[in-house]
């Protein structure tokens, strides 16, 4: 089996909402206006809601009040009103995962901050079209949430071993299955007619030196996810009386530097050569990301704030 066998024979599982799918196939077309977004989206209240409360939120931080979907059109561009979309579809793709399989909570807590700081560094690197990746941060590890649904022993026996020896987790998966998350996620969003670049953004953010036209936006993203993770080990163990599931990403700006320190330190050199970044620029990324953490991952994915098992 391939990662593209495992998602073609999954099709109905994991297909995307109706209205993500015109939004999609609109902004792919030369001769879509923003009207034409405004009028698909509004079919549907719920993520016209969620849409409208995120474009005025912290992670845009515009001057004035966006009230219509097509006024955030002609503001943000079709392109990320269309990653936007995606971003708050996701979650019902993998809303029925068995929760003992996965703790879904913190899936979509690091998900939420990984993206973000994708898109902060992105914007430090001026990196055209940057919004792109907070979208592949937000899904750069779906690819888990596939094989843990349709193979949850071995995937659960990759994830044990992953603890127990400290090896890399796609080494583990390769071994035990034939292939890892990145590319069961890169099959997915090619499925789901995403940007080449940020599928392959995804597919490599584990190896970004391999990603050829695509190795500065997997540099990024890679960048991105060991930040994520070390800020989110930085909190205090269960069971101490300063423990917070959610602060060691909330209060991230208050650890910067040793997050920054250990996080630079993990990354493959070629991708801190490629981008030019340092602990100096993560620092601020890490600020400007635990501000507009809580609001937007309220917005996206209000299930993440519920107490882990």
């Amino acid at each position: 089996m391939t990662p593209q066998d495992l998602v073609s024979r999954n099709v109905r599982l994991v297909s995307l909402p109706e209205v993500c799918i015109q939004v999609q196939a609109l902004a792919d077309s030369p001769h879509t206006t923003a009207a034409d977004i405004g009028d698909v989206v509004g079919k549907d209240t719920a993520l016209t809601t969620r849409l409208l409360k995120l474009v005025n939120s912290a992670y845009f931080s515009l001057p004035r009040k966006i009230d219509t979907i097509s006024r955030a059109v002609n503001l943000i561009g079709m392109r990320e009103l269309r990653n936007l979309t995606m971003a708050a579809s996701a979650a019902e793709v993998f809303a029925r995962i068995p929760t003992h399989l996965i703790d879904m909570a913190a899936f979509w807590q690091h998900s939420v901050y990984c993206g973000l700081v994708a898109r902060n560094l992105a914007q430090r690197c001026n990196v055209l079209h940057g919004e792109r990746l907070f979208t592949a941060g937000l899904l750069h590890d779906v690819g888990r949430l596939l094989m843990l649904m349709k193979l949850p022993d071995q995937i659960g026996r990759a994830e044990s071993l992953r603890i127990e020896s400290g090896r890399a987790i796609c080494d583990i998966e390769r071994e035990l299955v034939g292939f890892d998350h990145a590319e069961v996620g890169h099959a997915l969003l090619l499925h789901w007619n995403m940007p080449a670049n940020l599928c392959a953004s995804v597919r490599y953010h584990h190896n970004p030196q391999d990603a050829d036209d695509a190795r500065l936006e997997a540099s990024l993203l890679h960048i991105a996810d060991l930040v994520t993770h070390v800020a989110q080990e930085s909190k205090d163990p269960i069971g101490s009386q300063f423990y917070d599931p959610y602060g060691a990403l909330l209060d991230s700006d208050l650890n910067a530097e040793e997050i920054s320190n250990t996080a630079v330190d993990a990354c493959e050199p070629e991708a801190l050569s490629l981008t030019g970044i340092g602990p100096a620029e993560v620092m601020p990324v890490i600020g400007k990301s635990a501000a507009a953490f809580n609001q937007v991952l309220d917005l996206l994915y209000p299930m993440a704030w519920e107490t882990p098992r």
